[in-house]
């Protein structure tokens, strides 16, 4: 049984004044996309019927004011609990607006474009914390690569072998996700963040490259099973309208993860050793990690397969047959699953060296300290959330595959430029880099979900996953090779280019458009 979350009631008095004419616009529940609420015996007080509030209600009082009494003062009493531990206090100030300004017409725009209920909101919640955690276990190597080949008097061909050499980690998200289509998402999520925390701090006691890598190897392994768990119970969990926003809040937490070793990057520049502090930051998510475990619950979907009440699996297929495996939903689309590969391995061949070789470039290339490389990657990455969230819901009102595509073409083409140009260029070019590109996450990321089945989502984004870490080994591999032969980071993505370019052609030829569809109306059985 999974614990409930209780936090203190929130209060809120809202007083205004208003024609008395509008007062029996107030006295009825109120319906907008932020919430539903439902009539009760006393018709002054309203209480939750859908909406994102562990607990809800609403109570009016009003009297008239005026000589004529044309106008009256209503005090409304809110008395709520959202369903967003972790996110309560950043969620305070924009709910409390959006209850003042009472029934709204159009959704907020931090709002997603459905309305969610409490389970949602509780699950989403705690899922983006495990995010920020994956998002740290997954940059940490990147980070401080290059000052760990520093103490261990290592060459650039080292640590480009190195970062491919953790990828293989990978093959332990394949039997992870496997694992997730029979054994729940919720065990082996709790399970991943635990394993890749315990492996990283490992890693801070690393007594050469090769420890250090396999240590990394496991906790990449497991980072990536918590991304895709996390990005399959969003969908699984969300709203068909939504699923899209909700995979651009993951990847925004994610963000906010991986800028941690970034924020105490300064810490490998005050000693040769100074690097490991930062794996040691692991320590401090061991218990966030089994908080998630003790309040995250398995998603509706998943109990449903498990149970055999996947939507159109009525009346039972016979036990074992060909119909049974496909209502139950553990085939996977063979011409889906080459062409989600085909993706991730194209787009990894070349995002992954230009994440990973950014500091070697700063450093070599460009003369930066430590501090400066820190400086660099706060004011060019902090801007990145924006286009996260564009991408996000412009992905779920106009289509995945034009925004997938515009991000990854001109996110690539800016990337190059990033590593050609020098000075205020330089900086400002990454900038844009980043916003576009960031969008490519939420655009693409989301289809992991969508176009597989329940019974093979695991396993299907697994195989997936394992194909993207072949791909970025080779990225890593070639561009550590090339820059290296034609003596600059630049000219060696304007060759890697190719693969961003084969990604747009792939999902403009080849995908399907999810956007508004639901999960068993693009996976039916």
């Amino acid at each position: 049984m999974v614990a409930r979350i209780g936090d203190p009631m929130t209060q809120l008095t809202s007083r205004r004044t208003m024609p008395a004419a509008a007062l029996p616009d107030v006295l009825i529940p109120r319906e907008d996309p932020l919430l539903q609420e439902s009539a009760t015996l006393d018709p002054s007080t309203f209480a939750l019927g859908h909406g994102p509030f562990e607990s809800y209600r609403r109570s009016v009082q009003w009297r008239a004011i005026g000589e004529d009494d044309s106008l009256v003062e209503v005090v409304e009493q809110f008395d709520y609990r959202l369903a967003a531990p972790f996110w309560r206090i950043l969620l305070a100030l924009p709910v409390r607006r959006a209850l003042r300004r009472g029934s709204l017409e159009h959704a907020p725009w931090w709002a997603p474009p459905d309305r969610f209920d409490a389970a949602t909101t509780r699950t989403v919640s705690l899922l983006a914390v495990a995010a920020i955690i994956t998002g740290y276990l997954g940059a940490v190597i990147g980070q401080t690569a290059t000052f760990a080949t520093d103490e261990f008097s290592a060459s650039d061909r080292s640590q480009g072998i190195l970062l491919a050499a953790v990828r293989i980690g990978t093959i332990i998200t394949v039997v992870v996700m496997t694992a997730a289509d029979r054994r729940g998402r919720r065990r082996l999520l709790v399970l991943s963040l635990l394993a890749g925390c315990g492996l990283t701090i490992l890693g801070a006691v690393s007594t050469g490259l090769t420890m250090l890598g396999a240590t990394q190897a496991g906790a990449r392994g497991f980072a990536t099973s918590i991304t895709l768990l996390a990005g399959i119970m969003a969908a699984e969990v969300a709203p068909r309208s939504s699923r899209a926003y909700l995979a651009s809040i993951l990847t925004l937490a994610a963000g906010l993860g991986a800028g941690i070793p970034v924020w105490f990057l300064f810490l490998a520049g005050l000693d040769l050793r100074g690097w490991r502090l930062l794996y040691l930051i692991a320590v401090a998510f061991v218990p966030v990690s089994l908080w998630i475990g003790r309040h995250l619950e398995e998603t509706p979907r998943f109990r449903a397969h498990v149970s055999g009440n996947d939507a159109g699996a009525t009346p039972a297929p016979i036990e074992g047959s060909e119909d049974h495996r496909l209502a139950r939903g553990s085939t996977v689309r063979r011409n889906r699953l080459i062409a989600a590969a085909a993706v991730a391995y194209f787009a990894l061949l070349f995002l992954a060296p230009a994440s990973q070789f950014r500091n070697e470039f700063l450093r070599d290339e460009r003369g930066f300290s430590a501090a400066g490389v820190s400086l660099f990657v706060v004011i060019t990455n902090t801007p990145q959330g924006l286009g996260v969230a564009m991408a996000g819901k412009l992905a779920d009102r106009h289509g995945r595959k034009p925004v997938a595509a515009f991000t990854m073409g001109v996110g690539a083409l800016c990337t190059v430029l990033t590593y050609t140009l020098t000075g205020a260029a330089m900086w400002v070019v990454a900038v844009l880099a980043g916003i576009i590109a960031a969008g490519v996450a939420p655009a693409l990321g989301v289809y992991g979900a969508e176009l597989f089945g329940t019974g093979g989502r695991g396993r299907a984004n697994g195989i997936v996953a394992l194909v993207a870490v072949l791909g970025s080994a080779t990225g890593l591999i070639a561009v550590g090779d090339l820059s290296d032969r034609l003596g600059s980071f630049g000219s060696a993505f304007a060759i890697m280019a190719i693969g961003p370019a084969l990604v747009v052609a792939i999902v403009l030829l080849v995908y399907p458009e999810s956007a508004n569809r639901e999960l068993e109306e693009l996976n039916p059985p």
